[in-house]
């Protein structure tokens, strides 16, 4: 099953730059994910796998923000690529298996997947602050 594509909430000072509904932000098993809009047909059907797994190099593990305004720190101001950022939900049990920080998770065990609850694209161009 295709999980719901939301509209994008604008990110402002008053809902602290979030992306999405404050149901989602303030719960403490979901997280959020960003990535180029070219990933959203492969995460949808295997999952979310590392960039070493997909190429061979670079991280060895998944990261989630612990809010939508933290998975787009690694962006800048302005998304230079279509991308989606994705709202999931983890097993209680599942985060015994990750690295906890202080304002996100990393996945190193592929197996460990949570639920896609929706998601949102970001076109290229969108200003973050």
């Amino acid at each position: 099953m295709n999980p719901p594509e939301f509209s994008l909430v604008p990110p402002v000072e008053e809902n602290r730059y979030s992306l999405f509904d404050s149901n989602f932000e303030n719960d403490e098993l979901v997280f959020f994910h960003v990535t180029p809009a070219s990933n959203l047909n492969s995460i949808i059907g295997t999952g979310f796998l590392s960039q070493h797994a997909i190429s061979g190099s670079g991280l060895n593990s998944v990261s989630y923000a612990k809010r939508s305004s933290a998975c787009m720190a690694h962006i800048g101001n302005e998304a230079k690529q279509d991308l989606v950022a994705f709202v999931v939900k983890f097993d209680p049990a599942d985060l015994n298996k990750v690295k906890n920080n202080p304002s996100d998770i990393h996945v190193f065990d592929s197996s460990v997947q949570p639920t896609i609850l929706g998601f949102t694209r970001i076109p290229a161009g969108f200003k973050l602050a």
